[in-house]
């Protein structure tokens, strides 16, 4: 048997707002030439694969805001209040425990700009292993299969590159079937007494022929049978967040087509490099992948009006 260590996330106080302008005494805050930024509290363990749901409020009405977190952008849109903007940080699987900043910068249309700081750590987190056996020739695929293998990982590649300027997606993402998960993300898995990398997504239990249905809106850039993950939709929700649902055993959209949250895009099934029949969902933020079960816990108490998609 496995353990788990968990560790708690260190937040520091929030934040570090730097003038547009020399600096002024804090009374003066409120003053038009001044632009302020104002990070608000992250309340959830930061580990790999985490997701963040960032706030910042603005003194003034915003022409730009652009973030950075672990090295990787932060992509915010704006709320029904005009000066209240969200953004999805994620932590990758890469990533050292210890200190990390999230950076925000904003601008007005009129040249004012400002940054703000938050200072957060990241903590230790051991994940489990492990050992399961398959078809030998879904570890060491046949010469004849490495062309289309190649083939396939470069269209992966292309899809994951798109960055959809507008947020697609609304509220909260919703799992896409009714089974269990088994937060199985980050897991390192031994295949055939090979390690063939960590899990990069979370596995759902479902029956052959079992409705997976689109999380959130979006536009599904890929549909096609794939070597190692069998039948499988890529969604893209836009801001450069997207879907991977693998394993299907039928799919039922085609590259191209707008979903809506609840949509159903195939059946659940075994195709690929499987045990068994199950759900696998991926999450990815474009340059790296986070827990899927992390980002529905970031977006859980959102309610859709506050967070129209644009």
């Amino acid at each position: 048997m496995h353990r788990r260590r968990f560790g708690r996330l260190c937040l520091l106080p929030v934040l570090i707002a730097v003038l547009a302008v020399a600096s002024r005494p804090a009374a003066q805050v409120s003053d038009p030439g001044v632009l302020t930024l104002t990070i608000g509290a992250v309340a959830t363990p930061l580990k790999p694969g985490g997701v963040l749901l960032v706030t910042v409020t603005a003194s003034h009405d915003l022409s730009e805001i652009s973030g950075q977190f672990a090295g990787r952008p932060v992509r915010f849109w704006a709320t029904a209040n005009p000066r209240e903007w969200r953004a999805l940080a994620g932590v990758g699987l890469d990533i050292s425990p210890g200190p990390i900043e999230l950076t925000v910068h904003g601008k007005t249309s009129s040249g004012l700009s400002a940054d703000s700081r938050a200072a957060l750590t990241i903590v230790e987190h051991r994940f489990e292993t492990r050992r399961i056996r398959v078809d030998p020739k879904m570890v060491n695929p046949p010469e004849a299969e490495l062309t289309r293998i190649k083939e396939e990982a470069r269209k992966m590649a292309e899809a994951f590159a798109i960055l959809t300027p507008e947020r697609l997606w609304n509220g909260r993402f919703d799992a896409p079937v009714p089974g269990v998960p088994n937060s199985s993300f980050g897991r390192l898995t031994v295949t055939n007494g090979q390690p063939s990398g960590r899990h990069q997504g979370t596995d759902f239990r479902a029956a052959t022929g079992t409705p997976v249905r689109a999380p959130n809106a979006g536009r599904i850039v890929l549909a096609q049978n794939l070597y190692f993950a069998g039948n499988t939709v890529i969604i893209d929700h836009g801001l450069g967040v997207f879907s991977l649902l693998a394993h299907l055993s039928q799919i039922d959209v085609d590259a191209g087509a707008s979903v809506a949250r609840g949509d159903v895009v195939g059946m659940s099934g075994a195709t690929g490099r499987v045990t068994g029949p199950h759900l696998h969902w991926a999450i990815r933020f474009s340059e790296m992948t986070v827990d899927p079960l992390a980002l529905m816990s970031a977006l859980a108490d959102l309610p859709d009006a506050l967070h129209p998609a644009h």
